[in-house]
């Protein structure tokens, strides 16, 4: 199979109970928009597939704010399995015209078009398994991840997450080089929330 944008399926996790944050992230206000629908702008006009995305126990108040983005929606129906769970629901029967799942957590929601182009292009021109940005030694998303490493995400005890999936194959992954913040930071408290909008969360939720 010839690797092109349109064979990489985006994953949106949106299933967290938002717990530290105290109000669902994918609904929070970015600008013009949310969390989410930022997300789902971006992946639009980098051109990838309709994306998966994977809601929790907000999902019915989530879907009512997606406006005019499509999305396959799917829902984890015990999130409390951490995230996972969501990832396994998101590329489980994943069509096999898809070469890869771009994950994309949505507590990452401000990472650019350029970055998330720059990432695709650098999948799809190398010969990697993993795309995924880089900086100063640490991992960020989103990431993409070739479908023949799902077995690894489905087999993987619920307990130690997703995360030695990347350091396993850390020779067969493509590093994005990148000082965009945006991909690295995640917004998971309201203080985390002030510092990427410079908007108290309390002000925001009140309007």
């Amino acid at each position: 199979m010839t690797r092109s944008a349109e064979s990489i399926a985006p994953v949106i996790l949106a299933a967290g109970n938002s717990k530290r944050m105290g109000h669902p992230k994918a609904l929070l206000p970015l600008g013009d928009e949310i969390f989410l629908t930022r997300i789902l702008r971006i992946l639009r006009e980098v051109g990838l597939a309709l994306p998966r995305l994977v809601l929790g126990r907000d999902a019915a108040i989530i879907q009512e704010r997606i406006g005019d983005y499509p999305a396959d929606v799917l829902v984890n129906p015990n999130p409390d399995r951490g995230q996972l769970s969501s990832i396994q629901i998101g590329i489980s029967g994943l069509s096999e015209k898809y070469e890869a799942a771009m994950l994309w957590p949505v507590d990452q929601p401000a990472v650019s078009v350029e970055t998330t182009r720059s990432l695709i292009e650098l999948f799809v021109t190398k010969d990697c398994r993993i795309a995924v940005p880089f900086r100063e030694g640490k991992r960020g998303h989103p990431a993409i991840f070739h479908r023949t490493l799902f077995h690894e995400f489905m087999d993987a005890p619920m307990e130690n997450g997703a995360k030695g999936i990347i350091s396993r194959y850390e020779s067969e992954a493509c590093l994005l080089l990148t000082d965009e913040s945006a991909a690295f930071d995640d917004i998971d408290t309201p203080s985390d929330y002030q510092a990427l909008t410079g908007r108290s969360l309390e002000a925001v939720i009140k309007r």
